[in-house]
């Protein structure tokens, strides 16, 4: 298994006394897809959190590609997320007044892209996940399943080797459901990115390589 995400002995305790996550060892390999299932609060959002960047465990590790993140280096979690991590929503987080091609480009704002070449990089990743006619449509104009391939998208215009999706079926029906998996396993295969997705829907959860299962913070199966 080619290195990706590992966690040695993964532990995140809050204020209150309450343990998210206990001692979580975990090996995804460079390239799988894998689904993150559990009840609510098993731990599952924390996890995604840690993996992100966007929290810190009180204990423990996380290495990508074999390289420990420093949870204390503000400037190399800020880069992880620029450059290695996407993320996938819910609720899709577009911004309401720019156009599907404008969305999936902003995040290269802050690399100092030159527009053109935003652009450009945009409108190829909006081909790869269907979207190569509606550039030019805002959120509104589109529909959720749509919504959610300009989210797909935007989650890798970074060059991301690895996409957290939190529920990013959460919000739509069972038909476009399972679109919307089929569209991430093509740019999983097509592009050799991991993803690790959280989902409560275990049908769904068949698309993937394997399944890990949370509860009560511990890795289950």
């Amino acid at each position: 298994m080619t290195m990706g995400i590992q966690t040695e002995s993964l532990t995140k305790q809050f204020a209150n006394g309450v343990t998210a996550l206990a001692n979580v060892s975990l090996s995804i390999g460079q390239g799988e897809f894998v689904a993150l299932v559990g009840r609510s609060g098993s731990g599952k959002s924390t996890l995604m959190n840690i993996l992100g960047g966007l929290d810190h465990p009180t204990s423990g590790s996380v290495l990508f590609d074999g390289i420990r993140v420093d949870y204390h280096d503000r400037k190399r979690l800020i880069d992880l997320r620029r450059t290695q991590v996407g993320f996938i929503f819910q609720q899709f987080n577009l911004l309401p007044g720019l156009t599907a091609l404008e969305n999936v480009a902003y995040p290269l704002l802050f690399n100092y892209a030159p527009r053109d070449e935003r652009n450009r990089t945009a409108m190829h990743l909006l081909t790869l996940v269907g979207l190569a006619d509606r550039g030019d449509h805002l959120p509104h104009q589109l529909s959720g399943g749509e919504q959610q391939r300009v989210a797909i998208a935007r989650a890798l215009v970074g060059n991301s080797r690895v996409v957290l999706a939190d529920e990013p079926t959460g919000n739509l029906d069972s038909k476009t459901s399972a679109e919307i998996y089929q569209v991430m396993r093509e740019v999983n295969r097509e592009k050799g990115v991991t993803f690790l997705i959280v989902t409560h829907e275990r049908d769904l959860a068949s698309y993937c390589d394997r399944t890990i299962e949370l509860r009560d913070g511990k890795v289950v199966s």
